[in-house]
């Protein structure tokens, strides 16, 4: 599995494959254990951190943790999210949009919400599976659900309408 995680400006690759990692494309050696509900000790090439968390959102892309007590906010997007954010779909080229549409071809795993929810920017709408792996698709802004389109098990194309907003 491929990740890029920002934090402080700063964006690492990071490339997991079983128990090796690799950082920028660099082989690194990490060890983690877990101390309490919260808290974990890892080793990296050697230097310990303790990582205390305190936030992690709903789809575990926002993490805030204490890092050896200082407070670090990390934002973390697997392959498929950079491949969106290539291809423009999600984040300002959807701000305004009312209609949401699948970025790929794929299948709805998941419906989170009815016709006539009041929706907030960011919340998770549905849950698809594309190229093997399971991807949210969110509320571009605030609004109240409109239509729903599809159903669980449902395939879809891309561009296909999901959900309308209004």
């Amino acid at each position: 599995m491929k990740y890029q995680i920002e934090t402080g400006g700063k964006k690492t690759a990071v490339e997991r494959k079983g128990d090796s990692f690799r950082f920028n494309d660099e082989a690194v050696e990490l060890d983690f254990h877990t101390v309490s509900a919260d808290t974990s000790v890892v080793r990296i090439d050697g230097e310990l951190f303790t990582v205390r968390l305190m936030e992690v959102s709903e789809d575990k892309k926002k993490i805030t943790a204490l890092v050896n007590g200082k407070k670090a906010e990390l934002s973390i997007q697997s392959e498929t999210d950079l491949l969106l954010e290539k291809m423009g779909v999600g984040g300002a080229s959807q701000a305004s949009a009312k209609k949401i549409k699948a970025p790929m071809p794929g299948l709805i795993v998941k419906v989170l919400v009815e016709t006539g929810d009041e929706v907030e920017k960011g919340q998770v709408l549905l849950n698809f599976e594309a190229m093997k792996m399971e991807n949210q698709l969110k509320s571009p802004g605030p609004g109240k659900v409109k239509s729903i389109s599809v159903g669980k098990g449902d395939k879809v194309e891309k561009g296909q309408v999901l959900v309308e907003l209004e």
